[in-house]
């Protein structure tokens, strides 16, 4: 009897727990068009002191309201720790107008503002909580990984850091430059099956969605616009998970000028399209594998947060 109600205490408490994590949409007119954002607020919110703002994109084909699943939840749990807003923006039509990239997407065929987009968020967002302008971060899995990069190239007087998972940068915005220092942290696997980590066409259900630069050409590109010509450290992480059947290394630059301009490679062995840590989506043989040896959650707020 009693091993019997600790256990349906244990569910109680469970989701409670995952109740305590819930998100709230909130809705917004850009260009006449609404959207909207899921928000996650921190249990613990004061309107005395502001609080960083961390976007989270999702990638093509997904919504806002999936990337809490996704992620398994771990970034509100983060923002209870240490105290900062979590925010879900949802695409139009799951997609993200990242560029000229991917001329198949809705929201490239359209060529809806999704830059506008998020000015218009971060109004919003100032109007209804304490939030810190001074340190706003995007990070994204996939199209929204294209998206964070177009946001710290053409707002780099917003973002002071972007997160990049399963995204090179594509072919075109490398022809452009921020006008500030934007550090940035890339988490990608080689054995990507969509987005190819030497470079090429990205290729989704045999259709060509564009062409990106090769990992290394990307990560040339962010040290080269930060000025991040420093080595800082090179990590091998603990083969933790063997069934993943992947390792972790990662490599840290830095501005010999500022140390908090850096630019981070996370690079995963054999990883796939997909969150390290975060859930296995799709089946292997479509996206690849699911690293298990560290969570991009965790790493990607540690990055941040070293930077606040």
């Amino acid at each position: 009897m009693k091993i019997g109600f600790l256990v349906i205490l244990g569910i109680l408490l469970s989701e409670f727990s995952k109740a305590q994590l819930k998100t709230e949409a909130e809705y917004i007119s850009v260009d006449g068009m609404e959207r909207y954002y899921e928000l996650y607020v921190p249990s613990n919110y004061s309107q005395i002191e502001t609080l960083p703002i961390v976007f989270v994109l999702h990638g093509g084909g997904g919504k806002a309201s999936g990337m809490t699943r996704f992620t398994r939840g771990r970034f509100n749990e983060l923002a209870d720790r240490d105290g900062f807003i979590v925010v879900y923006p949802n695409g139009y039509e799951k997609s993200w107008n990242d560029g000229e990239r991917d001329t198949l997407a809705a929201a490239r065929r359209l060529n809806i503002d999704d830059v506008g987009f998020f000015e218009s968020m971060i109004d919003d967002l100032d109007t209804k909580f304490s939030i810190d302008r001074k340190n706003i971060f995007a990070c994204g899995i996939s199209n929204g990984g294209f998206m964070v990069q177009r946001l710290a190239i053409e707002r780099s007087g917003l973002f002071k850091a972007v997160g990049v998972v399963a995204a090179n940068m594509s072919e075109d915005q490398q022809k452009s430059e921020p006008v500030n220092p934007v550090s940035a942290i890339f988490i990608c696997g080689t054995a990507d099956p969509l987005v190819p980590y030497n470079g090429g066409p990205v290729k989704v259900l045999q259709q060509v969605r564009g062409e990106v630069l090769s990992m290394e050409e990307t990560l040339a590109y962010w040290k080269r616009v930060n000025f991040c010509t420093t080595k800082m450290e090179v990590v091998v992480y603990p083969d933790i998970n063997k069934r993943d059947r992947s390792n972790v290394v990662k490599t840290v630059w830095q501005n010999p000028s500022n140390e908090q301009i850096k630019v981070v490679d996370i690079r995963v062995e054999n990883g796939g399209h997909t969150w390290p840590g975060g859930t296995q989506y799709l089946p292997r043989g479509m996206v690849g594998t699911t690293n298990r040896d560290f969570n991009a959650c965790d790493e990607i707020w540690t990055f941040f947060k070293s930077l606040i």
